[in-house]
């Protein structure tokens, strides 16, 4: 598998000129992955660390033109990934992770930096229109906007627009394609509470309740190869994971299969979860949710665990509950993960790449036929895709959605 990157404008998505990267590490993730008590659902997120360049590697006439083609922030890199096919027929390739140049380190031979992702720079963007934000009475800001009517995706598609294109020099190549499109769900942020308002929070937030959905920014080209971007994708009200129908096969054996270096890991259950919202001492909102199956089972029941949930923005007691019940429903059975590596250059018998970069996202479907592995029995486990990373070589790692451990209970 090759790799190739360019340069692009940060505004417009168009590109510039290819540059080589002579080290890049990479991670695309659907959600938090973590099998932990503590994760939460959040917006998919992607990044691009350890990029290391000389300086003879960066396009530009003289020094000068060099260090302005990697301006920090205005500019921006997209990596393609090419098989054979493409190299063949001249074409771009698939690009499947990209970003911002960020925090930029220059020494005498060359320079490095991390990319910023959408996502990253979007918690630098806040959901106050122009002109509302400390200019209301006595430098207040009592500005409200008010979503209603909506999907949950058209909620945050409304959050991205008003901070992208309504801010000056605001605007970034990104399709909030969902805009507009009516639901159920109703928003409302004020100005004067700033501080909780970056876009980036505000999405988490509606993928974090028990009925948010999947939220992903994934790399786009233009059909004349001129611009790159991203687009938003999200799970609708009615189907809140991404990639539900697609369903990709993979397997593990001892002497065979795509699956290598196959770990399986395991946690118990928790069963209740104190959740605390806004407010103050004893007048501080406060809901419990619980679920205590597990330790009231006919045959060696499960010992107690309980959780703490905290969000000072909640003022609503209904919305805490749902906020808490999402922590509880991922926690409240025994769970396992499975995590592998596959080598991207993999050929099928027709000589064509069997798993290449851009062919599979997180948060799709794959099944799972792991045969003669002490860890599990025999058989197909159906689970999603959440994390995927690498370094710039074949090997990509993988890690798969937490599931229900049928084997210890």
């Amino acid at each position: 598998m090759l790799y190739r990157s360019y340069l692009f404008n940060t505004l417009t998505g168009q590109l510039g000129a290819p540059i080589d990267l002579a080290s890049i590490s990479w991670n695309i993730s659907v959600a938090d992955s973590a099998l932990s008590t503590t994760r939460n659902h959040d917006v998919g997120k992607a990044s691009v660390t350890g990029i290391s360049v000389p300086w003879s590697a960066v396009p530009g006439a003289d020094m000068a033109e060099r260090r302005e083609m990697i301006s920090p922030l205005r500019t921006g890199v997209m990596v393609f990934s090419l098989t054979d096919d493409d190299l063949e027929q001249e074409r771009m390739g698939t690009p499947f992770i990209g970003g911002f140049i960020g925090l930029r380190h220059d020494n005498a031979h060359g320079t490095s930096f991390d990319l910023l992702s959408p996502l990253g720079l979007l918690e630098h963007r806040y959901m106050v229109r122009e002109g509302k934000y400390g200019t209301g009475a006595n430098h207040t800001s009592p500005d409200t906007i008010t979503l209603t009517n909506l999907s949950m995706r058209a909620i945050a598609c409304a959050i991205g627009e008003q901070c992208t294109g309504m801010k000056p020099a605001g605007h970034l190549p990104i399709d909030w394609q969902y805009a507009g499109e009516k639901g159920t769900h109703t928003r409302t942020y004020e100005a004067w509470d700033v501080q909780n308002l970056s876009c980036a929070h505000l999405l988490g937030l509606l993928s974090n309740v028990s009925d948010g959905p999947d939220m992903q920014f994934r790399p786009t080209v233009s059909i004349d190869g001129r611009y790159v971007g991203w687009r938003f994708e999200a799970g609708s009200d009615g189907a809140l994971y991404l990639g539900e129908t697609i369903v990709h096969s993979l397997s593990y054996h001892p002497t065979g299969g795509m699956l290598q270096d196959l770990q399986v890991d395991r946690i118990a259950p928790a069963q209740r979860v104190y959740a605390s919202g806004a407010g103050t001492d004893k007048a501080q909102t406060t809901v419990l949710c619980e679920d205590l199956t597990m330790c009231q089972l006919d045959k060696d029941p499960f010992p107690l665990y309980e959780l703490t949930y905290a969000d000072s923005d909640t003022e609503k007691a209904a919305l805490l509950k749902t906020h808490a019940q999402a922590v509880l429903e991922s926690n409240r059975i025994p769970l396992m993960q499975l995590k592998a590596s596959i080598n991207i250059s993999q050929h099928d018998q027709s000589g064509y790449p069997r798993m290449p970069l851009g062919s599979f996202w997180p948060g799709e479907r794959f099944d799972l036929d792991i045969r003669d592995y002490a860890p599990l029995p025999d058989g197909i486990y159906r689970t999603r895709l959440m994390q995927m990373s690498g370094d710039g070589g074949d090997t990509v790692h993988l890690t798969f959605d937490v599931m229900e451990d049928t084997g210890i209970w």
